[in-house]
């Protein structure tokens, strides 16, 4: 273990996987830096992925398992731990059934390759079916839409940026976010250069944000959660002008479908709830139109809105009806190393039932109905298991949140970090950390511009009692007499049996892939692949208005009467990212948290600053029909007028150092939570467009009264 040694690996911060390399010394992991030798990232790394030592190092890791009891907390052998889990989590099903067990599975699970043995050896065979996860704050929308219109959750065509003549991004910031639902380390690097050889790039966004520019293009301000009106007027009008391209007609089907509901929304009808001046909508609809080759992307920034769900099917229609969906320079299906598309294959029409707490999507339940889950149904969840996530911070409804962990019989919390759900454990369970552990990039094939498999070693070994989660998960299950992995004569090799069979159905081998450190390529994404090879439909075309969106569009109207009746001056609140934040991972570490980074502030615009008399470092009271928070005022002239802005994965979390000193606020405090609070065909919550009331802390005291 003495001397120096670097090691090729990659993050798993976020879906480009970029390739870095480790140096460890004596044993331990000391520095990350970019890998220069990578075959796709070629030297990029962001700010949060070279980070990843100082998490690895932190001393406030959780690093034994811990258990509360009476208030006390105690450090307790895994034996201990894995026996007292069991023993309640059989009592429970004897009891009450499998209904009483719910998991609960945050982001950072979507990239580790093995929790997709551990999880459904253990809840599967017990019949767990109330399981939620971080998608349905952030991307679970395109999901339901994709099954509408393709007939798979996982068919997502990637925007061409190498070639490219004209692109519409929605609601994305790639210099803070990179891009989700799109594999491309130096994403702003992609934008830049598409630019540079004359591309037109639009950003539609409520502000002006670090990806728009002079570099890159403009932004196109709108008024939060109203994109799906404009995605409407900008088919409108290519229908009542230049008209749908031919190849529309051969690759969709209810083009006239697609063709009443945007009747309802020309640019004159929508300008004034959007914002953006119907000239100006009318412009970009031509131009889109009439570029030789142009694509489009959405992301979180309209994910998290109302109507995430009609939205990217619209955005998707843009690139259809101009003959750019599967096209050189369009929009194209990512290169499949497993057959995912086929494996996902799905009806959204059967997909929504009428659950407990009002119609959903079968699956993974709606994460800002998990307290009611827990405190209200007819059948509650007593025992609740959070892997690689923190719900308290990042679920809507915190307080609520709050009372329904002090009701469950059992929390058992699996992490990095004593993080704010853990407070309420009564375990707390060391993971291994993605230095700790090997592991392949599975998670995101087919959604890569340019698609490579990468195997890494554990750069270093578990520290202290650290465990995989998959490790855990099986002797969980051994303990209460289930099979489990463990069983196996070499459970080493019988924990990659999925991976194995992923890569052997791309004609790939771990060996083969084993023996690239820095990762073996793939291929590019596909022109005139998509229905040749990935729609699933039964008659190989694109659902252009899925009978399944019905409730949907009737939202739709009532929405858009809302949104035009609403009352001039209201504000609303979006929630944004920053380059050196994910989610409230970084909430410890002291070089994401310097200067002026030692709270996350409300931002407004300087007009809406003035017009309430408010200055930078005022306090001010933040209200909305679900929550209040506390914040201080900071500036943004990007901001249009009547946006306030905040920035997500802040809040107390005591058992981090740097977050008991800084813990800046919770945003999801401010957002809607309980039933009617998501969008009922995909489960996916509503974390923008808030409306909001803001005033000083402090108000003058009024003259007496004689």
């Amino acid at each position: 273990m003495s001397g120096e040694r670097r090691t090729a690996t990659y993050c798993r911060v976020c879906e480009p996987a970029c390739g870095l390399v480790a140096t460890v010394r004596d044993g331990e992991l000391v520095a990350l830096e970019p890998d220069r030798d990578h075959p796709v990232s070629r030297g990029f790394a962001c700010r949060k992925g070279l980070a990843g030592a100082a998490i690895h190092s932190d001393p406030d890791r959780l690093d034994h398992p811990l258990h509360r009891f009476d208030g006390e907390t105690e450090v307790r052998s895994w034996d201990d731990a894995v026996g007292g889990i069991a023993a309640t989590l059989t009592s429970l099903l004897e009891e009450y059934g499998p209904e009483s067990i719910g998991l609960y599975m945050g982001n950072p699970a979507s990239f580790n390759s093995q929790v997709g043995i551990g999880t459904p050896e253990l809840f599967a065979r017990l019949g767990v079916t109330r399981v939620f996860n971080s998608a349905t704050q952030d991307c679970s929308n395109k999901f339901a839409a994709a099954t509408a219109m393709f007939g798979t959750s996982a068919l997502h065509p990637l925007p061409d940026l190498r070639r490219t003549d004209a692109l519409l991004l929605l609601g994305s910031n790639w210099r803070v976010s990179k891009g989700s639902f799109l594999v491309v380390p130096n994403a702003y690097r992609e934008l830049t250069d598409a630019a540079a050889r004359g591309a037109r790039i639009w950003f539609v966004n409520p502000r002006d944000t670090e990806t728009a520019g002079s570099r890159t293009g403009e932004t196109v301000p709108i008024k939060p959660d109203t994109d799906v009106y404009l995605l409407a007027a900008l088919i409108h009008e290519i229908d009542r002008t230049c008209g749908f391209d031919p190849v529309a007609g051969e690759q969709g089907v209810r083009l006239d479908g697609l063709r009443a509901f945007v009747a309802d929304y020309p640019p004159e009808r929508v300008a004034e709830v959007c914002g953006i001046p119907a000239d100006r909508i009318r412009g970009i609809a031509r131009d889109f139109a009439a570029a030789p080759r142009a694509a489009a992307h959405m992301s979180t920034g309209v994910n998290m809105g109302r109507q995430g769900m009609l939205a990217y099917w619209l955005m998707t229609m843009l690139v259809l009806v101009t003959g750019n969906l599967d096209r050189e320079g369009g929009n194209i299906p990512g290169r499949e190393v497993y057959p995912a598309t086929r494996k996902a294959r799905g009806d959204l029409s059967r997909d929504v039932v009428d659950g407990e707490f009002g119609p959903m999507r079968r699956g993974h339940l709606p994460g800002a109905l998990l307290a009611d889950y827990v405190l209200d149904a007819e059948q509650p969840i007593r025992a609740l298991v959070v892997i690689a996530g923190n719900p308290l911070l990042t679920i809507p409804g915190e307080e609520r949140l709050r009372k329904a962990f002090e009701a469950l019989e059992l929390l058992v919390v699996i992490d990095l970090y004593p993080n704010a759900t853990g407070e309420h454990a009564d375990w707390l369970l060391p993971a291994a950390d993605m230095y700790e552990r090997a592991d392949v990039n599975v998670a995101t094939l087919g959604m890569a511009a340019s698609t490579f498999v990468q195997w890494t070693p554990a750069v270093v070994p578990p520290r202290h009692e650290r465990r995989e989660e998959w490790w855990i998960l099986a002797r969980i299950a051994q303990a209460m007499g289930l099979p489990s992995v463990l069983d196996a004569d070499d459970p080493d090799s019988a924990r990659w049996s999925r991976v194995d069979h992923m890569l052997a159905s791309g004609g790939l081998t771990r060996e083969q892939v084993t023996s690239l450190p820095h990762g073996l390529p793939v291929g590019d994404a596909e022109p005139g692949s998509l229905f040749a090879r990935h729609i699933q439909t039964a008659d190989g075309r694109v659902d252009c208005r899925p009978a399944a969106f019905d409730a949907a569009v009737a939202r739709c109207a009532r929405i858009f009467a809302e949104l035009a009746a609403e009352e001039p001056g209201r504000l609303k609140l979006i929630a944004r990212r920053d380059a050196k934040a994910q989610n409230s991972w970084y909430a410890n570490v002291p070089e994401m948290k310097r200067g002026t980074r030692d709270r996350n502030p409300l931002t407004l615009s300087p007009a809406d600053a003035g017009r309430l008399g408010l200055s930078p470092g005022d306090e001010v009271v933040v209200r909305s029909e679900w929550g209040e928070v506390r914040a201080s005022v900071a500036l943004d002239p990007g901001l249009r007028e009547g946006v306030v802005a905040m920035e997500h994965g802040w809040g107390l979390q005591p058992g981090l150092r740097l977050s008991r000193e800084r813990p800046g606020v919770n945003v999801n405090r401010l957002m809607p939570h309980g039933p009617g609070s998501y969008e009922p065909e995909s489960n996916m919550a509503r974390l923008t467009g808030i409306p909001v009331e803001v005033r000083p802390l402090r108000l003058p005291l009024e003259p007496s009264v004689v």
